[in-house]
């Protein structure tokens, strides 16, 4: 029989046909054909076939796209979600703070898998609880995302502002939400998908981030609404990306790619003639979104070598 991943848990899998029936399954023999190097073997959204007798997972169908990150205490790629139309990278302006280098991690990844990406800015009613320069830089960098050509959605549940906008962009398509600790992901779910009674989370009040309540990806749909729940994280490490890929998957670097003095081999740090630093100091580059180049390009760096050593 064919079926799609719901959820999974070290070798337990939830699987649900086209006619909605359940079944719990496992990978024979623990190890699927054509599926290695990951943290995790298979993600909500997967498409399988299985033996509905025995429960086995036989086969992996092959994906469309995936949606992954390194795990670094995993040490290891991690899946978080396959198969699906749009990436929802949800952010909030406060509670817990406004992270804009960590949506540059999310939006990386995201274009770097061709999956279309979008911004939630949810709990907007917080906005005006923050005080006026972290709300007019917030705004600027909201702004800068739309100048990429990123749909920003603003959104709070308790007003149910935006709501409407997101089910308009989620109608049909199946996608994933995706973002730090506590910005609300599991909420909009419950909002979503009524039945859904995902349980929720609280702040840390002590270093104002989120608990992790979501511990494993999660699909929920209904007849309109195909939705994946990713645990929250605090710590994105891009994965499958090259070093010198980076400046040509960043929408603001790439069309300075290769025009410096020192062409492709720029690292756009301290040479001359650098093209990229030029449009920093003019502005067609955030001085945030450099920063963020800069230490998206050095971590790569150094878990690559990391992960060289262990095979000398």
């Amino acid at each position: 029989m064919t079926g799609r991943i719901v959820s999974g848990s070290r070798n337990i899998f939830i699987v649900k046909t086209e006619e909605a029936a359940i079944y719990e399954c496992k990978i024979k023999g623990k190890v699927l054909k054509d599926v290695k190097d990951f943290y995790n073997p298979l993600a909500p959204g997967d498409l399988i076939e299985f033996d509905a007798k025995t429960g086995l997972i036989l086969e992996l169908i092959p994906r469309r796209n995936f949606f992954t990150r390194f795990n670094v205490k995993g040490n290891a790629p991690q899946l978080l979600a396959a198969n699906v139309d749009a990436i929802f990278c949800v952010t909030t302006p406060a509670s817990p703070p406004f992270r804009p280098r960590f949506l540059d991690r999310l939006l990386l990844q995201a274009d770097a898998a061709e999956i279309p990406a979008f911004i939630i800015c949810n709990k907007m009613d917080l906005f005006s609880s923050v005080d006026n320069e972290t709300r007019l830089e917030t705004e600027k960098r909201l702004s800068d995302f739309e100048r990429l050509g990123y749909e920003v959605l603003r959104v709070s549940l308790k007003t149910n502002e935006g709501l409407d906008l997101i089910k308009s962009k989620l109608e049909m398509k199946p996608a994933a939400l995706v973002g730090q600790s506590g910005c609300g992901k599991t909420s909009l779910i419950n909002a979503l998908i009524p039945g859904a009674e995902q349980k929720t989370g609280i702040l840390n009040q002590k270093y104002d981030r989120g608990n992790h309540t979501t511990v494993m990806s999660v699909l929920f749909e209904n007849r309109q609404f195909s939705v994946i729940d990713t645990p929250g994280i605090r710590r994105f490490v891009p994965q499958g990306i090259a070093i010198d890929n980076v400046q040509n998957l960043m929408r603001d670097f790439a069309p300075f790619a290769g025009k410096c003095e020192f062409g492709l081999s720029c690292s756009h740090q301290t040479e001359s003639g650098c093209k990229v630093k030029e449009a920093v100091k003019t502005g067609k580059i955030h001085e945030d979104r450099f920063e963020s180049f800069v230490r998206i390009t050095g971590e790569l760096g150094r878990l690559n070598k990391a992960l060289s050593t262990q095979f000398v």
